[in-house]
């Protein structure tokens, strides 16, 4: 009997951090709203309501090593290539800035491209697992495919502001929810809708689909985190671990294991091959905005700010007590630009929008389009700049 209480203990435990039990490393002068390993492991890279991103390594010390302060209004969505030598990153001035990521260099982030593809405040950017496009959702209710090699955007209209967007593997299924929706919805490359997610009963803020593109993942604001089958579009188990609004998930490239944290302060680690909790740690007086795993399964990187202050703000680098992985990167994947030429008919019409593009010698920032953009969240308000009329 004693035997088997230690092994469920182990399996699953809470620890009630204090403030000073973790390293915090805080370069932002307003709270972190995206965050993420790079894929070789070597880097955090944090984006901020301070309208900059922050480079920073991954050793005891956390050292920053680039700042970037291109933007005007927050940081949403930062993603990088598998390879590790692109970045791209977006928000609410509408621009997606695609970097070159080279620590060879004096300056770690050199901006290769601006794109202004979205037309308005990007939420959510995705870099396709093939390296070849790139995935921007918009506030202003459309799903783009950009194509590196066509420099040709393919837009999904869903009409609505996007909260959340995931795509499969095969990059033949988009995962798509809206701001203040319950539901998610799948749609085709062509747009056409598949099928629907029903079940979660507030906002989605986040979703995954794993490797084998059987199961889907999402986070909501109704504090669960629950997994569908993709096939069926039926709910096959849920974690409910979470007092208050879960606001990001992140999972490791093989999908064995998953992360969350919420506005309760709280970062959870699980396995989603038994489907439990392994470790559930409780930063006390804190809200927890982002989290990424490490490429190595070692530890969480959790964006998380003293409730009721902004300045400073960081992350926690909380341990998982997952055994350490060898972190592999594939290798460096290059672009090829594709001249296609005019096709006199086509069986299934494809929309696509024209591209306003600045090389890093000729790019400007340009100053964010007034609209019904929410500017500032806290836990219990939101600050929105009303149309012009």
């Amino acid at each position: 009997m004693r035997f088997l209480i230690i092994a469920l203990l182990v399996g699953s435990y809470t620890v009630n951090a204090q403030v000073d039990s973790f390293p915090y490393f805080a370069n932002h002068t307003d709270d972190i709203s995206t965050i993420t390993y790079s894929p070789n492991g070597k880097y955090v890279v944090s984006g901020s309501w301070d309208a900059t991103i922050a480079v920073q390594t991954t050793d005891r010390l956390g050292t920053l090593v680039h700042r970037e302060e291109n933007y005007q209004g927050a940081i949403n969505s930062i993603a990088f290539s598998r390879d590790n030598n692109w970045f791209i990153a977006g928000g609410q001035d509408g621009i997606l800035n695609k970097y070159e990521f080279n620590d060879s260099f004096f300056s770690i982030l050199t901006l290769d491209t601006s794109l202004t593809i979205s037309e308005g405040q990007i939420n959510k950017l995705i870099y396709g697992p093939g390296m070849r496009t790139i995935f921007c959702a918009s506030h202003n209710g459309k799903f783009l495919t950009y194509d590196l090699a066509k420099d040709k955007v393919m837009p999904i209209d869903v009409k609505r502001p996007i909260s959340a967007a995931a795509v499969a593997l095969d990059r033949m299924s988009y995962f798509i929810a809206t701001d203040g929706g319950a539901e998610i919805s799948q749609y085709d490359i062509f747009g056409k809708l598949l099928r629907t997610f029903s079940g979660h009963t507030n906002e989605v803020t986040d979703m995954l689909v794993t490797l084998d593109r059987k199961f889907l993942i999402s986070s909501s604001k109704d504090k669960t985190i629950r997994i569908w089958n993709i096939a069926t579009g039926k709910e096959e188990h849920q974690f409910t671990d979470h007092t208050w609004a879960v606001t990001d998930i992140d999972m490791d490239a093989f999908g064995l294991y998953l992360v969350s944290g919420g506005l309760d302060g709280v970062v959870n680690v699980y396995s989603l091959k038994d489907r439990t909790k392994l470790k559930s740690v409780a930063l006390e007086n804190h809200k927890v905005n982002a989290v990424s795993l490490s490429p190595d399964l070692t530890k969480v990187a959790a964006a998380a700010q003293p409730k009721g202050v902004s300045n400073p703000a960081g992350y926690f680098a909380i341990p998982t007590d997952i055994a350490s992985r060898k972190v592999k990167v594939p290798k460096t994947y290059v672009v090829k630009k594709i001249k296609q030429a005019p096709k006199a008919s086509s069986k299934k019409k494809v929309n696509t929008t024209t591209i306003s593009r600045s090389t890093a010698a000729t790019a400007k920032v340009t100053k964010p389009k007034k609209s019904g953009t929410v500017i500032k969240k806290t836990d219990q308000i939101e600050i929105r700049i009303e149309d012009e009329k």
